[in-house]
């Protein structure tokens, strides 16, 4: 599910603010981008999101706005650059080359790293922060998406109760329909053996076993709907509904049956690319 999470953290160094984005996937995919600060934390940051999503596309952007006084403690000491200047000045002097390129941006680049005041502590509350508000935004979508399943599983039950309706009809009406046209064919005077033949095609075309084994997928999923689960269970349930559906349309000639059929596949299609959104 898509969601989205911010959390801020005034640290001694500065601001500290992460941004969490999640959009849908089948697997957890994690993206980090931090200021040089924090690149050295971006596995735990991976780790602390890991913990709490398991699946979705999840890009975590970090943000540091240094505080004045860190700002301060970051400016080269102007002692340490005369001297820097001065031994480079010398250096080229015995080298025999023009010193004129002895700048400040060429003495920053030798200048001794400064530590780096960053804490991994703040910088997990703020994460645990963030995803906290990445996860409350995605149960919201949850429930919304729980209320749209349930009602087309609603409708669903409905059309499969409106197949069990019309399906006895619609085997008596296969067997009527063939011994007419064999007694049209035959004069009127059909073999006993030719009618037990009419009886068996009519019980192979019955859809009642699949109704059957529909409807009891359709109390399953309704399950999974008030249950804390993920959502390849609801897909395997909805590839063995579009099965049942695919064998009552394969068997019934019923053109009220064939309707229904082709509008529960447009529902199943549905449901199923809602479930892609669960996690």
């Amino acid at each position: 599910m898509t969601g989205f999470g911010r959390a801020a953290f005034d640290a001694p160094y500065g601001r500290l603010t992460v941004e969490i984005q999640s959009v849908n996937r089948k697997y957890l995919e994690i993206f980090v981008s931090s200021p040089k600060e924090f690149t050295q934390y971006e596995h735990e940051v991976r780790k602390w999101v890991g913990e709490a999503i398991s699946r979705g596309q999840v890009s975590v952007r970090i943000f540091l706005e240094p505080s004045l006084n860190a700002i301060d403690r970051l400016l080269p000491d102007p002692k340490v650059l005369k001297r820097l200047k001065a031994g480079w000045d010398q250096v080229a002097k015995k080298a025999g080359v023009d010193a004129k390129g002895i700048d400040l941006p060429f003495l920053m680049q030798y200048l001794p790293a400064s530590k780096n005041e960053a804490s991994d502590e703040e910088l997990r509350v703020c994460v645990k922060e963030a995803v906290k508000a990445l996860v409350a935004m995605k149960q919201t979508e949850g429930k919304a998406l729980a209320k749209d399943l349930a009602q087309r599983i609603k409708e669903l039950e409905r059309m499969i109760a409106e197949i069990e309706k019309h399906s006895p009809d619609a085997t008596e009406k296969m067997r009527t329909k063939l011994r007419e046209r064999m007694e049209e064919v035959f004069k009127g005077e059909v073999e006993e053996r030719l009618l037990r033949e009419v009886a068996l095609f009519a019980e192979r075309v019955d859809i009642s076993e699949e109704i059957t084994r529909f409807k009891s997928h359709i109390d399953q999923f309704k399950g999974l709907l008030k249950a804390d689960v993920v959502g390849r269970k609801m897909d395997f349930l909805l590839q063995e509904m579009g099965r049942e559906v695919n064998t009552i349309g394969s068997k019934s000639m019923e053109a009220k049956i064939a309707h229904l059929v082709v509008a529960m596949k447009s529902e199943l299609e549905k449901v199923r690319e809602q479930v892609q959104n669960i996690e």
